[in-house]
């Protein structure tokens, strides 16, 4: 009965973050308003969307680079994977912890007390569409040009921005996607630089 129902709740893990993925994309504005109503914490949040993100877009990274560079041992794919699971990971955390402490120098009145969680939820939610595109490219190659496409990212920012409080002008809303837009985008790039860097992997 326990082995069911740890299945059941794997599906319905499993099912949520599709819907979730899905609906950031299709119909963001309806499904921003859906996130910030939900009683949810930063462990939670992080558990059930951005790890099995993170972790699979981790290991995909690494099966790529095993399967498709030859001549390359199996613990540079190893420290590629590491790599990519420690960028997207800690740039996360980085991204929150800016975005956290920059809403009250934008935001007159955030929606609630909770800054935290506010600023938590804006970043890790819009974070799914790069490890989305991430994964595609390294699943087919041969679309790398969709990396391009994580300015949808600053589209999802903006409709978040929306729900977590009152601008004092819609410029300062404009300025304040772009800089968490930036943040998200090139944080976990600028990390796995310099891991690869330090760890001497080059391709």
């Amino acid at each position: 009965m326990q082995t069911i129902n740890k299945e059941e709740s794997l599906a319905g893990k499993y099912k949520n973050i599709f819907i979730r993925s899905k609906n950031l994309i299709v119909s963001p504005k309806q499904e921003w308003l859906l996130i910030y109503q939900e009683k949810s914490d930063l462990n939670s949040i992080l558990s059930s969307y951005n790890l099995p993100y993170i972790g699979a877009l981790a290991f995909i990274s690494f099966l790529s680079i095993l399967t498709a560079h030859q001549g390359h041992s199996f613990e540079l794919a190893l420290k590629h994977g590491i790599s990519q699971f420690s960028s997207f990971f800690f740039g996360l955390f980085i991204c929150y912890f800016i975005t956290y402490k920059i809403i009250p120098q934008f935001v007159l009145k955030p929606n609630g007390k909770n800054i935290k969680l506010l600023a938590f939820k804006l970043t890790a939610y819009s974070s799914i569409f790069l490890y989305l595109v991430k994964i595609s490219t390294y699943l087919i190659p041969q679309i790398y040009y969709l990396q391009a496409i994580g300015i949808y990212v600053a589209y999802l920012v903006w409709k978040g921005t929306k729900n977590i409080g009152e601008f004092e002008s819609k410029d300062l809303r404009v300025v304040f996607t772009i800089i968490v837009t930036t943040l998200l985008l090139f944080i976990p790039y600028v990390i796995s630089y310099f891991l690869m860097r330090f760890t001497g992997i080059s391709f």
